[in-house]
């Protein structure tokens, strides 16, 4: 998989640069959930370090990592509120704001990082993006972070059945929990902010997420020995800006925060390529058991059969879905 192709489609986006531009000084704070060393730390670091070099200064943004700005749905929150600008966040926790962003979170909706490429630009962002929009929040930037592959403390799982009788942290998320009682398992919704303690403690066994979260939030050291390449839900994390705050900004600084929000999401793709396997090879040498599935299939199917139809209507109905699949090239879907 080549990096030059797979950026093409955001390239062509930003076309000649941005053009310095005169306002008045202003600051402005951005949150993220996971540390620095991550992928929505490289997002923050980008937009931020982007704006402030093409307003020279005039408009500074302010990166705050780690929940330090409270946990992803109480910075959406302010956000939705315009007291705060700007917050990375885990497209679950933007469902209780807008169900049909939901579509995103349906299991093995994508196959490959090509077709969450193509579905997080042209026709199908800008559908996510009005989606986005009606409550409150403009999409700058997808974060990719890579499938959410499945940890835990107890044992290796290379097919469905090993994934029964095991407890596994979800964030709050119909979807999600549905597919994890589809495929065997027992799904606790946990806040992220509260995750690595409940590892540790062993209140659950388990969680989700991709090599270079596992490494940056330091899991190894929360029990979890295993790790399975199950390939369920590639984990997007939208940028997002108060759409009050937008609406106060002249139309060029509103340019200005669309082109950061690309020249971000160009940035962090090449960094979830280059550095995701080198996160995969330091977790292997921290000793951490890494394992593919026997029978992806049966998991897909799973998937597919159960939880598609059961939370079809969560997500915004047959038709939203549809329109969305249609938008990012892929069939159409029927009950």
């Amino acid at each position: 998989m080549k990096i030059k192709a797979l950026v093409l489609c955001l390239s062509v986006l930003l076309g000649s640069a941005f053009t310095a531009i005169a306002a008045p000084s202003m600051t402005l704070n951005v949150g993220t959930g996971d540390p620095e060393n991550s992928e929505q730390g490289v997002v923050a670091k980008v937009f931020a370090e982007y704006v402030m070099e093409k307003t020279k200064g005039d408009i500074k943004v302010q990166c705050f990592f780690s929940g330090a700005l409270g946990d992803e749905s109480e910075c959406l929150r302010n956000v939705q509120k315009g007291t705060l600008p700007f917050t990375v966040a885990g497209i679950a926790n933007l469902v209780p704001f807008e169900k049909r962003l939901g579509i995103l979170t349906l299991p093995y909706l994508f196959s490959n990082l090509d077709e969450v490429v193509a579905g997080t630009t042209g026709e199908a962002a800008k559908l996510l993006g009005t989606y986005a929009e009606k409550a409150g929040f403009r999409i700058l930037t997808w974060t990719y972070t890579d499938f959410r592959y499945i940890s835990n403390s107890k044992r290796p799982i290379t097919k469905i059945e090993d994934i029964k009788g095991l407890k596994f942290r979800v964030p709050q998320s119909a979807v999600l929990i549905a597919a994890y009682n589809a495929f065997g398992g027992s799904p606790t919704p946990i806040s992220w902010a509260e995750t690595f303690t409940a590892l540790q403690q062993g209140v659950v066994d388990g969680q989700c997420y991709g090599y270079i979260g596992f490494k940056a939030n330091k899991f190894n050291e929360a029990n979890q020995k295993y790790i399975s390449e199950v390939h369920y839900t590639y984990q997007l994390q939208p940028l997002v800006m108060s759409e009050r705050v937008y609406k106060k900004m002249t139309k060029e600084q509103q340019a200005l925060m669309i082109e950061a929000g690309l020249v971000a999401q160009e940035a962090v793709l090449k960094y979830q390529i280059e550095e995701g396997g080198k996160a995969k090879a330091a977790i292997q040498k921290d000793g951490i058991i890494i394992s593919k599935l026997e029978d992806e299939d049966k998991w897909k199917k799973a998937a597919l059969e159960t939880v598609w139809p059961e939370m079809a209507e969560f997500v915004g109905g047959e038709d939203a879905i549809n329109a969305y699949l249609k938008a990012c090239g892929k069939p159409t879907w029927t009950k």
